[in-house]
């Protein structure tokens, strides 16, 4: 990886950060990035351990290090202050660079995003659960864990989707390397994540967030942080599951924009 993430930049403008979730990589923010590039500049990464972020060393998976890297890329495009859209694991990632530096986001925008796991007894749960894909991959591959991924009830939204959109994110989540989702798994998961409920009022930016109207168990996380975020909103996204970037991409990104642009 050479101590750098891999990112994309389109458009030209106010600059606009687009974090993918786990399994996802760039390529994830297609359809939004074709509409936001016509009002921002658009930049999207990969991930630590995603599409072309991969790094063999699992100590370099920790949120922390991940916030400096995006850091890099700031200072690397001279850029002073940044709009940040994350998405799943990309908004947990999110939400721990505005508790860090909030000084260098203008506004925040969270998708399907959680705060962590408080309850000791279901984050020890979720290990176990996140154990288990770790095992997958070492046993089965890349392959074998697309297609246990793709059966989780999280995901069944998806089916709605076109044929083409499903066939456009199987091949994302089978473009990655398996020992690179194992130690974003075993270093940023949720049961291992620290719960940060507590830290977001240190997040002082306007902040926007999405939740699908079929994703219960989100939408509860979404007013979650907006309790404890002062200047912050839940937006519900119709006809959306839990993968809203995928499924209702332009309706997230003609939000994104009005947000950004009029509130």
């Amino acid at each position: 990886m050479n101590n750098k993430l891999f990112y994309k930049k389109n458009g030209t403008g106010i600059p606009l950060i687009l974090i993918h979730g786990f399994t996802g990589s760039h390529e994830s923010f297609e359809t939004s990035v074709r509409y936001l590039r016509q009002y921002f500049k658009v930049i999207t990464i990969d991930m630590i351990g995603h599409g072309k972020s991969f790094d063999k060393n699992p100590n370099n998976y920790t949120f922390e290090r991940s916030v400096q890297l995006i850091k890099d890329i700031l200072i690397e495009l001279n850029i002073k202050k940044t709009n940040l859209l994350g998405y799943s694991l990309g908004g947990r990632l999110a939400l721990h660079f505005a508790i860090n530096s909030s000084i260098l986001i203008n506004k925040l925008i969270l998708c399907s995003t959680s705060p962590g796991i408080k309850d000791k007894s279901k984050r020890r749960d979720r290990q176990n659960s996140d154990s288990y894909l770790v095992n997958i991959l070492l046993d089965q591959g890349i392959g074998g864990f697309v297609n246990y991924w793709e059966s989780l009830s999280i995901w069944e939204p998806e089916k709605k989707l076109s044929n083409k959109i499903k066939k456009t994110m199987r091949k994302i989540r089978l473009n990655q390397n398996p020992l690179g989702l194992i130690n974003s798994l075993n270093s940023q998961g949720q049961g291992i994540q620290r719960f940060l409920l507590k830290n977001l009022t240190k997040i002082q930016n306007k902040t926007l967030i999405f939740a699908g109207e079929k994703d219960n168990k989100y939408i509860k996380n979404s007013y979650e942080i907006q309790k404890n975020i002062k200047d912050s909103k839940v937006q519900i996204v119709p006809n959306s599951g839990h993968n809203l970037i995928l499924e209702n991409p332009i309706y997230i990104a003609t939000k994104t924009k009005d947000f950004i642009l009029k509130e």
